[in-house]
């Protein structure tokens, strides 16, 4: 078993009436299976309060970690973070310097999650969390990172970037009826809306 100083999991939005989604779940069931077998002496739930909840992902994980035996005492929240991107920064103000983290999240999730540990300097090794439908779930996450920047590229060079987005839309749209996926991508909105 790798050395582990702390295990990180990161946060996913909670349901409308403050609940845990499946993956959220998902990520405290892996959580406490990996400390129930390395005995990490801390566990760090990553996540603030997103748009239309009233109670952080961070507060919500720590409820299921206690419910599920992990001892409060262990436990370090980080509940600011609305973005990876800000669940790693400020985990890294929360950790001992040097740390041998394991990051949990769910497995359409991991590579993107891990590339930010490395470029913020946290020594991290993943631990993925079963996902229901995980292709579907990658198709659909990699397809997002790939129009944000998108968008980016065509702001710095001038562009329109809704022209830019719908474009690649139409064309991933394409390409999913030719693979016979259609029925994975939600239709585009009419220019305007």
């Amino acid at each position: 078993m790798e050395k582990t100083d702390a295990i990180l999991v990161l946060g996913h939005r909670l349901n409308p009436d403050n609940t845990p989604s499946d993956d959220l779940r998902s990520r405290i069931d892996t959580a406490v299976a990996l400390w129930k077998e390395t005995k990490a002496p801390l566990i760090m739930p990553c996540g603030g309060v997103t748009h239309g909840r009233s109670r952080s992902e961070a507060e919500v994980m720590r409820d299921m970690l206690i419910e599920r035996g992990v001892p409060a005492s262990i436990i370090r929240m980080e509940d600011r973070s609305r973005t990876t991107t800000e669940n790693i920064v400020n985990a890294v103000k929360l950790l001992e310097k040097d740390a041998r983290v394991a990051l949990v999240t769910s497995e359409y999730h991991l590579e993107h999650s891990l590339f930010e540990c490395e470029r913020f300097g946290i020594n991290a090794y993943g631990v993925p969390a079963p996902t229901q439908d995980p292709v579907r779930r990658e198709r659909g996450f990699e397809m997002s990172r790939q129009i944000m920047q998108m968008e980016k590229d065509a702001i710095a060079r001038g562009l329109d970037p809704e022209a830019c987005k719908r474009e690649f839309f139409m064309k991933m749209r394409e390409k999913a009826i030719a693979e016979g996926r259609a029925e994975e991508l939600p239709p585009f909105p009419p220019a305007g809306e």
